[in-house]
């Protein structure tokens, strides 16, 4: 009795792949159209097990769709059977349902967005398998290619961190001209090996990529004041805020979900790979061993468009299954908070009061309420 997974397939690869993968079949059965086709290469290239050839199937026509159900029925009723109906159309799922439902070989099975296998025939769950946050990645054609681990960055690093935080405090307007707020040209300079940028004689920024930082500032009060930084990770955390997503980072390091977190992750154009004009960047990914968390780190959001566009981001690469999480520095106002709730987007700031002193743990308590929710758009 061979094991036969018959899956049906729509717009979403992932509970396809994830299904084959808990229920380790001898075959599989695709039950596509011609409009999901694409998804269907998709799951073909990350698995390698023996495949029974199907034609697109009729998306609306009931008695088509009954013809190759009772056809497949027939052909496997000496088989162990699973049908997975959590892709593919409404259609298909009640049909298939009806036939499958009334054979004592075969088991409906329904992958949730928590990659819990529930299989409606002993009502019992499944979800001892391995998460491939890289798998995912691909089956949504965008693969994770260009980022940095979390575990590349050192204590030198935390000591950096430490003295950009300090900065920061002792005169925020400066730091951000010298680091953030770049023109066009100072982008440009900054992506030289050396360089210094200057606001006066006793502001300014100097670098010697990627290792070596020295921050001038100066204030009325306390005059001028040298911050020096020696770390591997030193000139990529001073400028763009990237200090504020390794701050994140460190944080969500201490969760018990965190299993594996990646900053600066780059999504290049597919047509040429190139990292200089990425199609996207999302700051910090988290694999949390049932899904993706995308976090998007700002000090302050500027305009409204940055949830949207984050919210995009997320959609395109990372599926329905996805959460994410907006941090921001400054207290997010209300409009921004309500944006974020009806985009699906978790929102936290580190300088609301509202979430207490602990703002690491508050945070996690935050995340856990959220993680194992389905996601409805």
């Amino acid at each position: 009795m061979a094991k036969v997974h018959i899956t049906l397939v729509g717009g979403q690869p992932a509970p396809v792949y994830h299904g084959i993968v808990a229920t380790q079949p001898d075959k599989v059965v695709f039950i596509y159209s011609k409009s999901s086709c694409d998804a269907v290469e998709k799951v073909r290239s990350e698995i390698h097990i023996a495949e029974d050839e199907q034609d697109p199937l009729d998306t609306t026509d009931p008695q088509l769709i009954m013809e190759r159900a009772n056809s497949l029925a027939e052909k496997y009723k000496d088989d162990e059977v699973t049908l997975n109906i959590s892709s593919g159309l409404k259609s298909w799922s009640h049909l298939f349902g009806r036939v499958f439902d009334t054979m004592s070989n075969a088991s409906v099975v329904y992958m949730d967005q928590n990659n819990v296998l529930w299989n409606y025939r002993t009502m019992e769950r499944k979800a001892d398998f391995v998460f491939d946050m890289d798998v995912l990645f691909r089956l949504q054609n965008n693969a994770l290619t260009h980022y940095v681990p979390f575990a590349e960055y050192t204590d030198e690093d935390k000591e950096t961190l430490d003295t950009l935080v300090e900065a920061r405090r002792y005169n925020c307007g400066h730091f951000n001209k010298l680091t953030t707020l770049l023109s066009k040209e100072w982008e440009n300079k900054i992506g030289q090996p050396s360089g210094t940028l200057s606001l006066s004689e006793n502001d300014f920024v100097e670098w010697e990529r990627p290792d070596f930082v020295r921050l001038t500032l100066s204030t009325r009060r306390c005059g001028r004041h040298e911050f020096e930084m020696e770390s591997p990770h030193a000139v990529s955390m001073a400028f763009h805020t990237g200090w504020f997503e390794y701050k994140v980072a460190r944080m969500l390091s201490h969760w018990r979900y965190a299993k594996d977190i990646r900053l600066n992750c780059i999504f290049p154009p597919k047509d040429t790979q190139s990292v200089k004009y990425p199609k996207n960047e999302i700051d910090v990914v988290v694999n949390t061993g049932t899904k993706i968390l995308f976090v998007e780190c700002k000090t302050q959001i500027a305009s409204s468009t940055d949830i949207d566009k984050f919210r995009t981001a997320v959609k395109n690469y990372g599926g329905m299954g996805s959460k994410a999480l907006f941090v921001t520095d400054n207290v997010m106002n209300e409009l921004q908070k309500e944006k974020c709730r009806e985009s699906g987007i978790i929102a936290f700031s580190l300088q609301d009061s509202s979430w207490g002193s602990n703002k690491e743990q508050e945070l996690f308590k935050l995340l856990e309420r959220e993680l194992f929710n389905i996601n409805v758009k």
